[in-house]
Protein backbone atom coordinates (compact mmCIF):
# COMPACT_ATOMS: atom_id res chain seq x y z
CA UNK A 1 0.00 0.00 0.00
CA UNK A 2 1.49 3.31 -1.09
CA UNK A 3 0.45 6.94 -1.09
CA UNK A 4 1.02 9.17 -4.09
CA UNK A 5 1.09 12.96 -4.12
CA UNK A 6 -0.66 15.30 -6.54
CA UNK A 7 -1.58 18.93 -7.05
CA UNK A 8 -5.21 17.86 -6.57
CA UNK A 9 -6.01 17.94 -2.84
CA UNK A 10 -8.44 15.03 -3.22
CA UNK A 11 -5.53 12.84 -4.28
CA UNK A 12 -3.41 13.60 -1.17
CA UNK A 13 -3.72 12.64 2.48
CA UNK A 14 -5.32 15.55 4.24
CA UNK A 15 -8.02 16.93 6.48
CA UNK A 16 -10.99 17.79 4.26
CA UNK A 17 -14.37 19.37 4.84
CA UNK A 18 -17.43 18.70 2.67
CA UNK A 19 -16.79 22.05 0.99
CA UNK A 20 -13.31 20.82 0.06
CA UNK A 21 -14.97 18.17 -2.10
CA UNK A 22 -15.81 20.84 -4.66
CA UNK A 23 -13.61 20.08 -7.65
CA UNK A 24 -13.31 22.23 -10.81
CA UNK A 25 -15.90 20.08 -12.59
CA UNK A 26 -17.90 19.52 -9.38
CA UNK A 27 -18.18 15.83 -10.12
CA UNK A 28 -16.76 13.79 -7.22
CA UNK A 29 -18.30 10.34 -7.56
CA UNK A 30 -17.58 7.66 -4.94
CA UNK A 31 -17.96 3.95 -5.52
CA UNK A 32 -18.56 1.21 -2.91
CA UNK A 33 -17.65 -2.24 -4.26
CA UNK A 34 -19.71 -5.37 -3.73
CA UNK A 35 -17.19 -6.99 -1.34
CA UNK A 36 -18.47 -4.52 1.28
CA UNK A 37 -21.80 -4.83 3.02
CA UNK A 38 -24.44 -2.23 2.31
CA UNK A 39 -25.38 0.72 4.51
CA UNK A 40 -26.16 -0.47 8.06
CA UNK A 41 -26.10 2.47 10.48
CA UNK A 42 -28.81 2.28 13.12
CA UNK A 43 -30.72 5.24 14.56
CA UNK A 44 -28.50 5.40 17.68
CA UNK A 45 -25.36 5.92 15.57
CA UNK A 46 -27.08 8.53 13.39
CA UNK A 47 -28.43 10.47 16.39
CA UNK A 48 -25.03 10.38 18.14
CA UNK A 49 -23.40 11.94 15.07
CA UNK A 50 -26.08 14.65 14.92
CA UNK A 51 -25.65 15.44 18.62
CA UNK A 52 -21.86 15.60 18.29
CA UNK A 53 -22.11 18.03 15.37
CA UNK A 54 -24.65 20.20 17.18
CA UNK A 55 -22.64 20.32 20.42
CA UNK A 56 -19.45 21.21 18.57
CA UNK A 57 -18.76 24.97 18.74
CA UNK A 58 -19.08 26.76 15.41
CA UNK A 59 -15.67 27.15 13.75
CA UNK A 60 -14.12 24.32 15.80
CA UNK A 61 -12.98 21.22 13.92
CA UNK A 62 -14.97 18.05 14.53
CA UNK A 63 -12.90 15.19 13.14
CA UNK A 64 -14.39 11.95 11.87
CA UNK A 65 -12.50 8.68 11.52
CA UNK A 66 -10.30 8.20 8.43
CA UNK A 67 -11.77 7.53 5.01
CA UNK A 68 -9.50 5.30 2.90
CA UNK A 69 -9.94 5.43 -0.87
CA UNK A 70 -8.18 4.65 -4.10
CA UNK A 71 -8.48 6.34 -7.49
CA UNK A 72 -10.95 4.59 -9.76
CA UNK A 73 -9.83 3.96 -13.30
CA UNK A 74 -13.17 4.37 -15.06
CA UNK A 75 -15.23 7.18 -16.54
CA UNK A 76 -18.07 6.99 -14.01
CA UNK A 77 -16.29 7.21 -10.66
CA UNK A 78 -13.51 9.28 -9.10
CA UNK A 79 -12.62 7.04 -6.13
CA UNK A 80 -13.44 3.65 -4.71
CA UNK A 81 -14.13 3.84 -0.96
CA UNK A 82 -12.23 1.11 0.92
CA UNK A 83 -13.14 2.22 4.45
CA UNK A 84 -15.55 4.89 5.69
CA UNK A 85 -18.60 4.39 3.47
CA UNK A 86 -21.04 4.36 6.42
CA UNK A 87 -19.94 7.84 7.54
CA UNK A 88 -19.92 9.26 4.03
CA UNK A 89 -23.40 7.88 3.29
CA UNK A 90 -24.83 9.31 6.53
CA UNK A 91 -23.41 12.75 5.70
CA UNK A 92 -24.89 12.48 2.20
CA UNK A 93 -28.36 11.67 3.59
CA UNK A 94 -28.02 14.47 6.17
CA UNK A 95 -27.33 17.02 3.42
CA UNK A 96 -30.29 15.69 1.43
CA UNK A 97 -32.59 16.18 4.46
CA UNK A 98 -31.26 19.68 5.18
CA UNK A 99 -31.77 20.59 1.52
CA UNK A 100 -35.36 19.40 1.59
CA UNK A 101 -35.98 21.44 4.75
CA UNK A 102 -35.00 24.62 2.89
CA UNK A 103 -31.29 24.82 3.70
CA UNK A 104 -30.03 24.91 0.15
CA UNK A 105 -26.65 23.41 -0.53
CA UNK A 106 -25.42 21.74 -3.72
CA UNK A 107 -24.05 18.31 -2.86
CA UNK A 108 -20.50 18.08 -4.19
CA UNK A 109 -20.39 14.27 -4.32
CA UNK A 110 -22.41 11.16 -5.11
CA UNK A 111 -22.17 7.58 -3.81
CA UNK A 112 -22.83 4.44 -5.83
CA UNK A 113 -23.25 1.05 -4.19
CA UNK A 114 -22.37 -2.01 -6.25
CA UNK A 115 -24.19 -4.40 -3.91
CA UNK A 116 -27.59 -3.53 -5.40
CA UNK A 117 -28.14 -1.32 -8.41
CA UNK A 118 -31.48 -0.20 -6.98
CA UNK A 119 -29.61 1.48 -4.08
CA UNK A 120 -27.96 3.96 -6.46
CA UNK A 121 -31.21 5.55 -7.61
CA UNK A 122 -32.90 5.12 -4.22
CA UNK A 123 -30.14 7.07 -2.45
CA UNK A 124 -29.83 9.67 -5.20
CA UNK A 125 -33.55 10.46 -5.03
CA UNK A 126 -34.22 9.74 -1.35
CA UNK A 127 -35.66 13.23 -0.81
CA UNK A 128 -38.75 12.38 -2.89
CA UNK A 129 -40.16 10.54 0.12
CA UNK A 130 -42.45 12.48 2.43
CA UNK A 131 -41.19 12.83 5.99
CA UNK A 132 -42.92 11.05 8.86
CA UNK A 133 -42.90 12.73 12.25
CA UNK A 134 -43.00 9.68 14.54
CA UNK A 135 -40.55 6.83 14.87
CA UNK A 136 -43.32 4.22 14.82
CA UNK A 137 -44.56 5.59 11.47
CA UNK A 138 -41.30 4.75 9.67
CA UNK A 139 -42.29 1.07 9.27
CA UNK A 140 -45.71 1.94 7.84
CA UNK A 141 -44.16 4.38 5.37
CA UNK A 142 -41.58 1.74 4.36
CA UNK A 143 -44.27 -0.90 3.82
CA UNK A 144 -46.09 1.45 1.45
CA UNK A 145 -43.13 1.57 -0.96
CA UNK A 146 -43.18 -0.47 -4.17
CA UNK A 147 -41.64 -3.95 -3.89
CA UNK A 148 -38.75 -3.18 -6.25
CA UNK A 149 -37.42 -0.63 -3.73
CA UNK A 150 -37.57 -2.99 -0.76
CA UNK A 151 -34.29 -4.52 0.31
CA UNK A 152 -32.23 -4.42 3.50
CA UNK A 153 -29.82 -1.75 2.21
CA UNK A 154 -32.59 0.64 1.15
CA UNK A 155 -34.38 0.05 4.45
CA UNK A 156 -31.43 1.39 6.46
CA UNK A 157 -31.04 4.36 4.09
CA UNK A 158 -34.77 5.10 4.45
CA UNK A 159 -34.72 4.74 8.26
CA UNK A 160 -31.71 7.11 8.62
CA UNK A 161 -33.44 9.64 6.35
CA UNK A 162 -36.47 9.80 8.65
CA UNK A 163 -34.37 9.58 11.84
CA UNK A 164 -32.46 12.71 10.79
CA UNK A 165 -35.68 14.56 10.00
CA UNK A 166 -37.27 13.63 13.33
CA UNK A 167 -34.17 14.65 15.28
CA UNK A 168 -34.09 18.06 13.54
CA UNK A 169 -37.78 18.54 14.28
CA UNK A 170 -37.30 17.83 17.98
CA UNK A 171 -33.96 19.62 18.43
CA UNK A 172 -35.32 23.03 17.29
CA UNK A 173 -31.87 24.25 16.29
CA UNK A 174 -30.68 26.95 13.91
CA UNK A 175 -30.45 24.75 10.83
CA UNK A 176 -28.60 27.30 8.74
CA UNK A 177 -25.83 27.38 11.34
CA UNK A 178 -25.99 23.59 11.65
CA UNK A 179 -25.47 23.27 7.88
CA UNK A 180 -22.40 25.52 8.15
CA UNK A 181 -20.97 23.16 10.76
CA UNK A 182 -21.69 20.13 8.57
CA UNK A 183 -20.00 21.47 5.42
CA UNK A 184 -17.16 23.45 7.05
CA UNK A 185 -16.40 22.19 10.57
CA UNK A 186 -16.72 18.44 10.08
CA UNK A 187 -13.37 17.21 8.83
CA UNK A 188 -12.69 13.85 7.28
CA UNK A 189 -9.22 12.34 7.46
CA UNK A 190 -8.95 11.76 3.73
CA UNK A 191 -6.53 8.94 2.94
CA UNK A 192 -6.12 8.03 -0.75
CA UNK A 193 -3.85 5.04 -1.41
CA UNK A 194 -2.35 3.32 -4.42
CA UNK A 195 -3.21 -0.34 -4.75
CA UNK A 196 -1.22 -3.08 -6.45
CA UNK A 197 -1.93 -6.68 -7.32
CA UNK A 198 -0.54 -7.77 -3.95
CA UNK A 199 -2.55 -5.15 -2.00
CA UNK A 200 -5.85 -5.00 -3.86
CA UNK A 201 -8.84 -3.15 -2.47
CA UNK A 202 -10.60 -6.28 -1.24
CA UNK A 203 -7.51 -7.40 0.70
CA UNK A 204 -7.07 -3.92 2.18
CA UNK A 205 -10.71 -3.88 3.27
CA UNK A 206 -10.33 -7.25 5.02
CA UNK A 207 -7.13 -6.19 6.75
CA UNK A 208 -8.65 -2.92 7.98
CA UNK A 209 -11.73 -4.65 9.37
CA UNK A 210 -9.70 -7.41 11.02
CA UNK A 211 -7.45 -4.82 12.69
CA UNK A 212 -4.32 -5.78 10.71
CA UNK A 213 -4.14 -2.27 9.27
CA UNK A 214 -4.69 0.64 11.63
CA UNK A 215 -4.28 4.13 10.31
CA UNK A 216 -2.66 6.02 13.16
CA UNK A 217 -2.09 9.68 13.87
CA UNK A 218 1.63 9.06 13.25
CA UNK A 219 0.95 7.59 9.79
CA UNK A 220 -0.98 10.72 8.85
CA UNK A 221 1.67 13.05 10.27
CA UNK A 222 4.35 11.15 8.38
CA UNK A 223 2.43 11.71 5.14
CA UNK A 224 2.17 15.45 5.92
CA UNK A 225 5.93 15.67 6.33
CA UNK A 226 6.57 13.81 3.06
CA UNK A 227 4.12 16.11 1.27
CA UNK A 228 5.85 19.11 2.89
CA UNK A 229 9.26 18.03 1.54
CA UNK A 230 7.71 17.25 -1.83
CA UNK A 231 6.30 20.78 -2.14
CA UNK A 232 9.45 22.68 -1.13
CA UNK A 233 10.72 25.14 -3.73
CA UNK A 234 13.92 23.17 -4.26
CA UNK A 235 15.43 21.10 -7.08
CA UNK A 236 13.93 17.61 -7.38
CA UNK A 237 17.19 15.91 -6.36
CA UNK A 238 17.36 17.95 -3.14
CA UNK A 239 13.72 17.22 -2.30
CA UNK A 240 14.29 13.51 -2.83
CA UNK A 241 17.37 13.67 -0.60
CA UNK A 242 15.36 15.35 2.17
CA UNK A 243 12.63 12.72 1.91
CA UNK A 244 15.18 9.90 2.09
CA UNK A 245 16.91 11.44 5.14
CA UNK A 246 13.53 11.95 6.79
CA UNK A 247 12.50 8.32 6.17
CA UNK A 248 15.79 6.99 7.57
CA UNK A 249 15.60 9.20 10.67
CA UNK A 250 11.95 8.24 11.26
CA UNK A 251 12.83 4.54 11.08
CA UNK A 252 15.79 5.00 13.45
CA UNK A 253 13.62 6.80 16.01
CA UNK A 254 10.92 4.11 15.84
CA UNK A 255 13.52 1.35 16.11
CA UNK A 256 14.97 2.89 19.29
CA UNK A 257 11.57 3.60 20.85
CA UNK A 258 10.48 0.02 20.19
CA UNK A 259 13.27 -1.21 22.47
CA UNK A 260 11.47 -1.75 25.80
CA UNK A 261 14.52 -0.86 27.90
CA UNK A 262 14.48 2.57 26.20
CA UNK A 263 10.71 3.04 26.08
CA UNK A 264 9.87 2.29 29.70
CA UNK A 265 12.15 4.88 31.21
CA UNK A 266 9.99 7.56 29.50
CA UNK A 267 6.61 5.83 29.56
CA UNK A 268 5.00 3.88 32.39
CA UNK A 269 2.73 0.91 31.89
CA UNK A 270 -0.47 2.81 32.70
CA UNK A 271 0.16 5.51 30.13
CA UNK A 272 -1.39 5.74 26.68
CA UNK A 273 -1.03 2.52 24.75
CA UNK A 274 0.53 4.00 21.64
CA UNK A 275 -0.03 2.11 18.38
CA UNK A 276 3.25 3.66 17.20
CA UNK A 277 5.60 4.88 19.91
CA UNK A 278 6.83 7.89 17.95
CA UNK A 279 3.34 9.30 18.62
CA UNK A 280 4.55 10.21 22.14
CA UNK A 281 6.93 12.77 20.62
CA UNK A 282 4.16 14.34 18.55
CA UNK A 283 1.88 14.46 21.61
CA UNK A 284 4.60 16.24 23.59
CA UNK A 285 5.26 18.80 20.86
CA UNK A 286 1.56 19.52 20.26
CA UNK A 287 0.91 19.50 24.04
CA UNK A 288 -1.67 16.84 23.48
CA UNK A 289 -0.83 14.17 26.07
CA UNK A 290 -4.17 14.44 27.91
CA UNK A 291 -6.46 14.25 24.87
CA UNK A 292 -8.74 11.25 24.35
CA UNK A 293 -8.80 11.92 20.59
CA UNK A 294 -6.23 9.59 19.04
CA UNK A 295 -5.91 11.90 16.02
CA UNK A 296 -5.54 15.11 18.05
CA UNK A 297 -1.83 15.61 17.27
CA UNK A 298 -2.44 15.06 13.56
CA UNK A 299 -5.23 17.66 13.61
CA UNK A 300 -2.88 20.29 15.00
CA UNK A 301 -0.39 19.67 12.21
CA UNK A 302 -3.08 19.41 9.52
CA UNK A 303 -4.68 22.70 10.60
CA UNK A 304 -1.26 24.41 10.81
CA UNK A 305 -1.64 25.23 14.50
CA UNK A 306 1.67 23.37 14.89
CA UNK A 307 4.33 23.91 12.19
CA UNK A 308 5.84 20.89 10.42
CA UNK A 309 9.25 21.23 12.05
CA UNK A 310 11.10 17.91 11.78
CA UNK A 311 14.19 19.36 13.46
CA UNK A 312 12.13 19.88 16.60
CA UNK A 313 11.21 16.17 16.67
CA UNK A 314 14.86 15.21 16.14
CA UNK A 315 15.91 17.58 18.93
CA UNK A 316 13.59 15.96 21.48
CA UNK A 317 14.60 12.45 20.46
CA UNK A 318 18.31 13.24 20.67
CA UNK A 319 17.83 14.73 24.13
CA UNK A 320 15.96 11.58 25.26
CA UNK A 321 18.79 9.45 23.89
CA UNK A 322 21.32 11.59 25.78
CA UNK A 323 19.40 11.05 29.03
CA UNK A 324 19.15 7.33 28.32
CA UNK A 325 22.92 6.97 27.98
CA UNK A 326 23.59 8.81 31.28
CA UNK A 327 22.69 6.50 34.19
CA UNK A 328 22.05 9.38 36.61
CA UNK A 329 19.48 11.02 34.31
CA UNK A 330 18.11 7.65 33.22
CA UNK A 331 17.40 6.54 36.80
CA UNK A 332 15.89 9.79 37.99
CA UNK A 333 13.67 10.30 34.98
CA UNK A 334 12.69 6.63 34.99
CA UNK A 335 11.70 6.82 38.65
CA UNK A 336 9.65 10.00 38.26
CA UNK A 337 7.78 8.60 35.25
CA UNK A 338 7.16 5.13 36.69
CA UNK A 339 6.18 6.44 40.13
CA UNK A 340 3.82 8.89 38.36
CA UNK A 341 5.37 11.81 40.18
CA UNK A 342 5.86 13.46 36.79
CA UNK A 343 4.76 12.60 33.26
CA UNK A 344 7.46 12.53 30.62
CA UNK A 345 5.78 15.53 29.02
CA UNK A 346 6.22 17.41 32.33
CA UNK A 347 9.90 16.44 32.34
CA UNK A 348 10.40 17.77 28.80
CA UNK A 349 8.64 21.01 29.80
CA UNK A 350 10.89 21.27 32.85
CA UNK A 351 13.92 20.82 30.62
CA UNK A 352 12.67 23.49 28.19
CA UNK A 353 12.32 25.90 31.12
CA UNK A 354 15.99 25.42 32.07
CA UNK A 355 17.70 24.55 28.77
CA UNK A 356 19.48 27.92 28.60
CA UNK A 357 20.84 27.39 32.12
CA UNK A 358 23.81 25.17 33.04
CA UNK A 359 23.04 21.46 32.65
CA UNK A 360 23.21 20.96 36.41
CA UNK A 361 20.15 23.18 36.97
CA UNK A 362 17.80 20.73 35.23
CA UNK A 363 19.39 17.74 36.99
CA UNK A 364 19.00 19.49 40.37
CA UNK A 365 15.31 20.09 39.62
CA UNK A 366 14.85 16.35 39.07
CA UNK A 367 16.65 15.66 42.35
CA UNK A 368 14.52 18.26 44.12
CA UNK A 369 11.32 16.54 42.97
CA UNK A 370 12.61 13.22 44.28
CA UNK A 371 13.67 14.85 47.56
CA UNK A 372 10.14 16.28 47.93
CA UNK A 373 8.76 12.78 47.48
CA UNK A 374 11.11 11.45 50.19
CA UNK A 375 9.92 14.16 52.57
CA UNK A 376 6.25 13.37 51.91
CA UNK A 377 6.08 10.32 54.21
CA UNK A 378 7.49 8.88 57.44
CA UNK A 379 9.44 5.72 56.64
CA UNK A 380 8.75 4.38 60.13
CA UNK A 381 4.99 4.54 59.78
CA UNK A 382 3.97 4.10 56.13
CA UNK A 383 2.12 0.84 55.69
CA UNK A 384 0.67 -1.50 53.10
CA UNK A 385 -2.93 -1.03 54.18
CA UNK A 386 -3.20 2.75 53.98
CA UNK A 387 -0.35 3.81 51.67
CA UNK A 388 0.18 0.90 49.31
CA UNK A 389 1.20 2.99 46.29
CA UNK A 390 3.62 5.05 48.41
CA UNK A 391 5.20 1.84 49.75
CA UNK A 392 5.64 0.56 46.21
CA UNK A 393 7.26 3.82 45.09
CA UNK A 394 9.56 3.80 48.14
CA UNK A 395 10.79 0.31 47.30
CA UNK A 396 11.11 1.22 43.62
CA UNK A 397 13.35 4.15 44.53
CA UNK A 398 15.26 2.01 47.03
CA UNK A 399 15.87 -0.65 44.37
CA UNK A 400 17.04 1.97 41.86
CA UNK A 401 19.43 3.66 44.30
CA UNK A 402 20.94 0.44 45.64
CA UNK A 403 21.30 -0.84 42.06
CA UNK A 404 23.01 2.42 41.09
CA UNK A 405 25.31 2.19 44.11
CA UNK A 406 26.38 -1.44 43.63
CA UNK A 407 26.40 -1.46 39.80
CA UNK A 408 27.31 2.12 38.82
CA UNK A 409 27.63 1.45 35.08
CA UNK A 410 24.40 -0.54 34.68
CA UNK A 411 20.80 0.53 34.18
CA UNK A 412 17.86 -0.41 36.36
CA UNK A 413 15.43 -2.57 34.28
CA UNK A 414 12.33 -0.35 34.04
CA UNK A 415 11.10 -2.58 31.20
CA UNK A 416 10.99 -5.56 33.58
CA UNK A 417 9.36 -3.43 36.28
CA UNK A 418 6.49 -2.69 33.86
CA UNK A 419 6.28 -5.84 31.76
CA UNK A 420 6.62 -8.27 34.66
CA UNK A 421 4.18 -6.23 36.78
CA UNK A 422 6.21 -5.85 39.95
CA UNK A 423 4.11 -5.61 43.08
CA UNK A 424 4.47 -5.69 46.85
CA UNK A 425 5.13 -8.97 48.63
CA UNK A 426 4.97 -9.50 52.39
CA UNK A 427 8.23 -11.07 53.59
CA UNK A 428 6.60 -12.66 56.63
CA UNK A 429 3.12 -13.91 55.46
CA UNK A 430 0.34 -11.45 56.15
CA UNK A 431 -2.88 -13.46 55.95
CA UNK A 432 -3.17 -16.86 57.67
CA UNK A 433 -6.89 -16.95 56.75
CA UNK A 434 -5.78 -17.86 53.22
CA UNK A 435 -4.44 -21.18 54.51
CA UNK A 436 -6.65 -24.17 53.76
CA UNK A 437 -5.35 -26.81 56.18
CA UNK A 438 -4.34 -26.93 59.81
CA UNK A 439 -0.73 -27.96 59.13
CA UNK A 440 -0.03 -24.73 57.21
CA UNK A 441 -1.61 -22.70 60.03
CA UNK A 442 0.57 -24.43 62.63
CA UNK A 443 3.72 -23.85 60.58
CA UNK A 444 2.81 -20.16 60.30
CA UNK A 445 2.15 -19.87 64.04
CA UNK A 446 5.47 -21.54 64.91
CA UNK A 447 7.22 -19.14 62.53
CA UNK A 448 5.42 -16.14 64.03
CA UNK A 449 6.07 -17.38 67.55
CA UNK A 450 9.84 -17.28 66.96
CA UNK A 451 9.62 -13.61 66.01
CA UNK A 452 7.48 -12.83 69.06
CA UNK A 453 9.76 -14.71 71.44
CA UNK A 454 12.66 -12.61 70.25
CA UNK A 455 10.65 -9.46 70.98
CA UNK A 456 9.50 -10.99 74.28
CA UNK A 457 13.11 -11.24 75.49
CA UNK A 458 13.77 -7.60 74.69
CA UNK A 459 10.67 -6.46 76.63
CA UNK A 460 11.19 -8.98 79.46
CA UNK A 461 7.47 -9.69 79.60
CA UNK A 462 5.12 -12.24 78.05
CA UNK A 463 3.08 -10.79 75.21
CA UNK A 464 -0.68 -11.61 75.47
CA UNK A 465 -0.78 -12.84 71.91
CA UNK A 466 1.84 -15.52 72.73
CA UNK A 467 -0.53 -17.12 75.22
CA UNK A 468 -3.28 -17.28 72.58
CA UNK A 469 -0.88 -18.83 70.08
CA UNK A 470 0.27 -21.49 72.59
CA UNK A 471 -3.35 -22.30 73.48
CA UNK A 472 -4.30 -22.64 69.81
CA UNK A 473 -1.27 -24.84 68.99
CA UNK A 474 -1.98 -27.19 71.91
CA UNK A 475 -5.65 -27.58 70.93
CA UNK A 476 -4.94 -27.96 67.23
CA UNK A 477 -2.42 -30.77 67.68
CA UNK A 478 -5.18 -33.10 68.77
CA UNK A 479 -6.21 -36.16 66.78
CA UNK A 480 -8.08 -35.47 63.51
CA UNK A 481 -7.96 -31.72 64.04
CA UNK A 482 -9.48 -29.83 61.12
CA UNK A 483 -9.32 -26.16 60.17
CA UNK A 484 -12.98 -25.34 60.78
CA UNK A 485 -14.86 -22.06 61.22
CA UNK A 486 -14.20 -21.96 64.98
CA UNK A 487 -10.44 -22.21 64.44
CA UNK A 488 -10.56 -19.63 61.64
CA UNK A 489 -12.29 -17.18 64.02
CA UNK A 490 -9.55 -17.72 66.63
CA UNK A 491 -6.85 -17.19 64.00
CA UNK A 492 -8.58 -13.94 63.04
CA UNK A 493 -8.31 -12.80 66.70
CA UNK A 494 -4.62 -13.75 66.79
CA UNK A 495 -4.01 -11.93 63.50
CA UNK A 496 -5.63 -8.74 64.87
CA UNK A 497 -3.39 -8.86 67.95
CA UNK A 498 -0.32 -9.56 65.82
CA UNK A 499 -0.85 -6.36 63.84
CA UNK A 500 -0.16 -4.49 67.08
CA UNK A 501 2.96 -6.49 67.98
CA UNK A 502 4.48 -7.36 64.59
CA UNK A 503 5.21 -4.96 61.74
CA UNK A 504 3.22 -7.04 59.25
CA UNK A 505 2.27 -4.17 56.94
CA UNK A 506 5.20 -1.83 57.55
CA UNK A 507 7.85 -1.14 54.92
CA UNK A 508 10.33 -3.44 56.73
CA UNK A 509 8.11 -6.44 55.92
CA UNK A 510 7.63 -5.57 52.25
CA UNK A 511 9.64 -6.26 49.10
CA UNK A 512 9.10 -5.91 45.35
CA UNK A 513 8.53 -9.01 43.24
CA UNK A 514 7.39 -9.73 39.71
CA UNK A 515 3.84 -11.04 39.29
CA UNK A 516 4.86 -14.61 38.36
CA UNK A 517 7.22 -15.09 41.30
CA UNK A 518 4.74 -13.45 43.67
CA UNK A 519 2.15 -15.97 42.54
CA UNK A 520 4.57 -18.87 43.14
CA UNK A 521 5.24 -17.71 46.70
CA UNK A 522 1.59 -17.38 47.62
CA UNK A 523 1.15 -16.94 51.35
CA UNK A 524 4.05 -19.24 52.20
CA UNK A 525 6.36 -19.10 55.16
CA UNK A 526 9.59 -17.08 55.03
CA UNK A 527 11.80 -20.16 54.77
CA UNK A 528 9.82 -21.52 51.80
CA UNK A 529 9.74 -18.11 50.07
CA UNK A 530 13.48 -17.74 50.52
CA UNK A 531 14.13 -21.13 48.96
CA UNK A 532 12.01 -20.33 45.88
CA UNK A 533 13.53 -16.87 45.39
CA UNK A 534 17.12 -18.07 45.66
CA UNK A 535 16.38 -20.90 43.25
CA UNK A 536 14.96 -18.44 40.69
CA UNK A 537 17.80 -15.99 41.20
CA UNK A 538 20.31 -18.74 40.55
CA UNK A 539 18.68 -19.99 37.35
CA UNK A 540 17.30 -18.47 34.18
CA UNK A 541 13.59 -19.19 34.64
CA UNK A 542 12.33 -16.20 32.67
CA UNK A 543 11.86 -14.17 35.84
CA UNK A 544 13.91 -11.37 37.31
CA UNK A 545 13.97 -11.11 41.09
CA UNK A 546 14.75 -7.49 42.04
CA UNK A 547 18.27 -7.06 43.39
CA UNK A 548 17.17 -5.51 46.70
CA UNK A 549 14.63 -8.32 47.21
CA UNK A 550 17.33 -10.97 46.77
CA UNK A 551 19.47 -9.09 49.31
CA UNK A 552 16.53 -8.97 51.68
CA UNK A 553 15.88 -12.73 51.59
CA UNK A 554 19.62 -13.40 51.85
CA UNK A 555 19.57 -11.17 54.97
CA UNK A 556 22.62 -9.24 53.78
CA UNK A 557 21.80 -6.38 56.13
CA UNK A 558 21.33 -8.46 59.30
CA UNK A 559 24.28 -8.55 61.71
CA UNK A 560 26.05 -11.90 62.15
CA UNK A 561 24.99 -12.04 65.80
CA UNK A 562 21.30 -12.21 64.81
CA UNK A 563 21.66 -14.26 61.63
CA UNK A 564 19.41 -17.29 61.07
CA UNK A 565 17.54 -18.36 57.93
CA UNK A 566 14.43 -19.97 59.44
CA UNK A 567 12.17 -16.93 59.87
CA UNK A 568 11.96 -13.14 59.42
CA UNK A 569 12.77 -11.74 62.86
CA UNK A 570 12.34 -8.32 64.44
CA UNK A 571 16.12 -7.91 64.16
CA UNK A 572 15.96 -8.71 60.42
CA UNK A 573 13.15 -6.20 59.90
CA UNK A 574 15.00 -3.46 61.83
CA UNK A 575 18.25 -4.07 59.90
CA UNK A 576 16.34 -3.97 56.60
CA UNK A 577 14.66 -0.68 57.57
CA UNK A 578 18.00 0.84 58.56
CA UNK A 579 19.46 -0.09 55.18
CA UNK A 580 16.51 1.51 53.37
CA UNK A 581 17.09 4.69 55.39
CA UNK A 582 20.82 4.67 54.66
CA UNK A 583 20.35 4.18 50.92
CA UNK A 584 17.54 6.73 50.58
CA UNK A 585 18.61 9.39 53.08
CA UNK A 586 22.29 8.68 53.66
CA UNK A 587 21.84 8.05 57.37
Amino acid sequence: METEFSENKLENIGLLSINDFNTPDNDLSLYVADYQRGYRWESLQVIQLLKDINENSKGKTYCLQPVMLTKKEDANHSFEVIDGQQRLTTLYILLKVLNKRGNKFQLPFTIDYATRKSCIEFLKNIEVHSFVSKKEDIEASWNALPDHDKNVDNYHLFASYHTIFQWLEQAKINESEFLEKVVNDIKLIWHPVMVTESSNTKKLFRNINSGKIRLTSSDLIKALFVLHFQNLNLPLAKRNQLKTEFANQWNEIEKQLNQDDFWFFINNGNNVNYATRIALLFDIITKNTASANKYASYLKYAENSEPLDWKKILGIFRKIHEWYTDEKYYHRIGFLVNSKKMSFSDIVNLYDTHKTNPKSVFYNELEKTIENFKKSFDLNSINYKDQRFTCKNVLLLYNILIFEKDFPTKKFPFDMYVNEEWSLEHIHPQNPQDFTNIDDVLFWLEDTKKTLQQKNKLLDEKLPVLEKIDTFITAAKGVNSIYNKEKKDKIREIKDLLEIEVTTHKINNLALLDKTTNSKLGNGLFKNKREIILKIDGKDEGNYVPYATVNCFLKRYTSKNNLQNEFWSEADAESYLENIKTVMYGK
